[in-house]
């Protein structure tokens, strides 16, 4: 039977754990790309695609936004290999791709896009940054990471059809 550490004990595997912390980047990518888009995304969306409101971004990027988190915190728990790796991955993968849209969306439609900025300054820079640590901290076999990609590709494909309903 494992115990767990008393408050007074220190958590040993700490410091370990601190060095998976970039599996938080997905979520803090999510943040600060929703915090951009927030203010005009929804009157941009219902201007070039269907109706959007901002409650109606607001109602689905809340619980969208705690699965990240999970993902986020179960992945670093997990530290290498698994499904929480896996959709840590697919998460940040699909920001990536997210941050291509806005800026093809702003450069086609010539209209910007609400995300545009935070998809290339930060998107692009985090998704590049994440996928090296991964590669140099052997976080993810090269067949999770071939499912991760898909899986974020998805996400990211059905995220752009949403615009459309």
């Amino acid at each position: 039977m494992t115990s767990l550490p008393s408050p007074t004990t220190p958590d040993l595997d700490a410091p370990h754990k601190l060095r998976a912390a970039p599996f938080l980047i997905p979520y803090l990518v999510y943040v600060l790309h929703t915090l951009e888009e927030l203010p005009g995304f929804a009157a941009w969306s219902s201007r070039h695609f269907g109706p959007e409101t901002t409650g109606m971004f607001a109602t689905y990027h809340i619980p969208l936004m705690l699965l990240v988190l999970l993902c986020s915190w179960q992945a670093i728990r997990a530290d290498r290999h698994g499904g929480w790796v896996v959709m840590a991955i697919a998460f940040q993968w699909q920001f990536g791709v997210n941050a291509l849209f806005h800026l093809a969306t702003w450069i086609t439609l010539g209209d910007y896009s609400p995300g545009a900025v935070t998809g290339a300054v930060v998107s692009i820079p985090a998704t590049v940054y994440f996928f090296g640590w991964i590669r140099r901290q052997a976080r993810a076999t090269t067949a999770e990471l071939a499912l991760a990609i898909t899986i974020g590709t998805v996400i990211a494909g059905l995220a752009i059809g949403f615009l459309f309903l």
